[in-house]
Protein backbone atom coordinates (compact mmCIF):
# COMPACT_ATOMS: atom_id res chain seq x y z
CA UNK A 1 0.00 0.00 0.00
CA UNK A 2 1.39 2.99 -1.45
CA UNK A 3 0.84 6.61 0.93
CA UNK A 4 -1.28 9.15 -0.38
CA UNK A 5 -1.13 13.12 0.32
CA UNK A 6 -4.35 11.89 2.45
CA UNK A 7 -3.01 9.18 4.72
CA UNK A 8 0.06 11.63 4.95
CA UNK A 9 -2.02 14.29 6.43
CA UNK A 10 -4.15 12.32 8.51
CA UNK A 11 -0.79 10.35 9.97
CA UNK A 12 0.54 13.98 10.92
CA UNK A 13 -2.71 14.48 12.31
CA UNK A 14 -2.66 11.58 14.35
CA UNK A 15 0.46 12.78 15.65
CA UNK A 16 -0.39 16.34 17.02
CA UNK A 17 -2.65 14.89 19.25
CA UNK A 18 -1.50 14.66 22.84
CA UNK A 19 -2.46 12.74 26.16
CA UNK A 20 -2.91 14.78 29.00
CA UNK A 21 -0.94 15.76 31.75
CA UNK A 22 -2.32 13.76 34.71
CA UNK A 23 -3.49 10.62 32.61
CA UNK A 24 -1.18 8.26 31.25
CA UNK A 25 -3.87 6.86 28.74
CA UNK A 26 -6.30 9.47 28.14
CA UNK A 27 -9.33 7.64 26.54
CA UNK A 28 -10.20 10.97 24.50
CA UNK A 29 -7.22 10.85 22.87
CA UNK A 30 -7.07 7.63 22.43
CA UNK A 31 -10.47 7.43 20.36
CA UNK A 32 -9.57 10.58 18.20
CA UNK A 33 -5.95 8.70 17.19
CA UNK A 34 -8.03 5.71 16.08
CA UNK A 35 -10.27 7.77 14.59
CA UNK A 36 -8.18 9.72 12.45
CA UNK A 37 -6.55 6.90 11.29
CA UNK A 38 -9.47 5.31 9.87
CA UNK A 39 -9.27 4.81 5.85
CA UNK A 40 -12.70 5.77 3.84
CA UNK A 41 -13.82 3.41 1.37
CA UNK A 42 -15.52 5.99 -0.78
CA UNK A 43 -16.55 10.11 -0.94
CA UNK A 44 -20.14 9.12 1.53
CA UNK A 45 -17.94 6.95 4.15
CA UNK A 46 -15.36 10.05 4.29
CA UNK A 47 -17.55 12.26 5.42
CA UNK A 48 -19.31 10.41 7.64
CA UNK A 49 -15.38 10.02 9.77
CA UNK A 50 -14.79 13.45 9.09
CA UNK A 51 -18.47 14.17 11.37
CA UNK A 52 -17.45 11.78 13.34
CA UNK A 53 -13.53 13.20 13.94
CA UNK A 54 -15.46 16.56 14.86
CA UNK A 55 -17.41 15.50 17.17
CA UNK A 56 -14.85 13.68 19.01
CA UNK A 57 -11.96 16.15 18.55
CA UNK A 58 -14.83 18.72 20.34
CA UNK A 59 -15.05 16.18 23.09
CA UNK A 60 -11.04 15.83 23.61
CA UNK A 61 -10.71 19.65 23.65
CA UNK A 62 -13.06 19.51 26.47
CA UNK A 63 -10.98 16.65 28.29
CA UNK A 64 -7.60 18.13 27.31
CA UNK A 65 -8.28 21.81 28.24
CA UNK A 66 -9.91 20.12 31.71
CA UNK A 67 -6.55 18.52 33.07
CA UNK A 68 -4.09 21.02 31.81
CA UNK A 69 -5.51 23.38 34.07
Amino acid sequence: MKATVATTIRWLRMTQVKNCHKLNNCKCADTLRKNILRIPNSDCCEIKIEKDINIIQKNYDRCFGNYTK
